[in-house]
């Protein structure tokens, strides 16, 4: 009964991951903004009624695919529909109205989905969750009522974005467990002499056996112990892990806005208090660092002369 208590205060009584939820909103934010930086110019070519494009939201919206399928009937409405989701994605950064920056990104993210499912990095569809979960989440600048509805429905939502980093993490972790080259660690070597999908300096690296063997098998033991070492005292290591982990994978990968999606949710599972602690130790080192660079007032600069 206690146990069961604990559960419902804590989704009952107090809105969590505020913090969390920021860095997640900024780092959605800036991967939809790079793709609509990078895609505006070739809309008409990607989206448009004569572009390479031809798929239909009847997979998102069944029967009304034909009214919201008008989108891609000109070049201007492709073109607007892209700048649309630049413009929530600006919303999400700077956490203006992010409520309706949420709705118009994941209209916009499915109905770009839709028209050309080919353009996929595969953050794609954990992307698409996310925010659908984030249409329940508080707005960043609400101040809810203790125990109110709002701050139950929230807390849900904070709940279904945990479980689902923990269900791709595991789920990837097993996958590759159970596949031949990542079992037989040659995984890595494999990716590395890709040429789309690895930086030069990858390919030598990893034809040592040693490093390619080590890294493709600490990448699933990393992925499978996910869920279990974010509940421990682990998580602050885990996660940093993660975080140096896919920005190696957007560097020498190329994959920009795969790793922003999960850079985001990593930094969504540290605790308010985490970020606060790491705000407080941040303004130390600041001062510390500032008091470092300044001249202490007697010291005379080099090249003045005294009267």
């Amino acid at each position: 009964m206690t146990a069961l208590r604990k559960a419902w205060d804590w989704l009952a009584l107090e809105p969590h991951q505020r913090k969390g939820l920021r860095a997640l909103q900024i780092c959605l934010g800036l991967m939809l903004l790079f793709r609509a930086s990078t895609e505006l110019r070739f809309a008409a070519y990607l989206y448009g009624p004569h572009g390479i494009g031809d798929g239909s939201s009847r997979e998102f919206v069944g029967p009304l695919a034909r009214y919201l399928d008008l989108v891609y009937a000109s070049d201007a409405s492709v073109y607007l529909l892209v700048a649309l989701m630049g413009t929530a994605a600006l919303g999400l950064v700077f956490g203006s109205s992010t409520r309706l920056a949420t709705a118009a990104a994941l209209g916009t993210f499915l109905l770009l989905e839709a028209r050309l499912p080919l353009l996929l990095d595969g953050g794609d569809n954990v992307t698409r969750l996310v925010l659908t979960y984030m249409l329940f989440a508080l707005p960043a600048s609400a101040q809810p009522r203790k125990g109110s509805l709002a701050v139950w429905i929230h807390n849900v939502a904070i709940l279904a974005i945990g479980l689902q980093i923990g269900v791709v993490y595991l789920t990837s972790g097993f996958l590759k467990a159970t596949g031949e080259k990542w079992s037989n660690g040659t995984a890595m070597y494999l990716i590395s002499q890709v040429e789309w999908f690895s930086h030069p300096a990858l390919r030598g690296l990893f034809k040592d056996p040693f490093i390619t063997t080590l890294a493709s098998y600490a990448t699933v033991f990393f992925q499978i112990w996910f869920p279990v070492a974010v509940l421990t005292r682990l998580r602050p290591l885990w996660l940093a892990i993660g975080i140096s982990f896919h920005i190696g994978i957007a560097v020498f990968m190329g994959l920009i806005c795969f790793s922003l999606a999960m850079i985001g949710l990593e930094l969504f599972l540290l605790h308010d208090d985490e970020y606060e602690r790491m705000g407080a130790w941040l303004a130390r080192r600041g001062a510390w660092l500032r008091g470092r660079l300044r001249l202490p007032a007697s010291q005379p600069v080099e090249g003045s002369c005294r009267v």
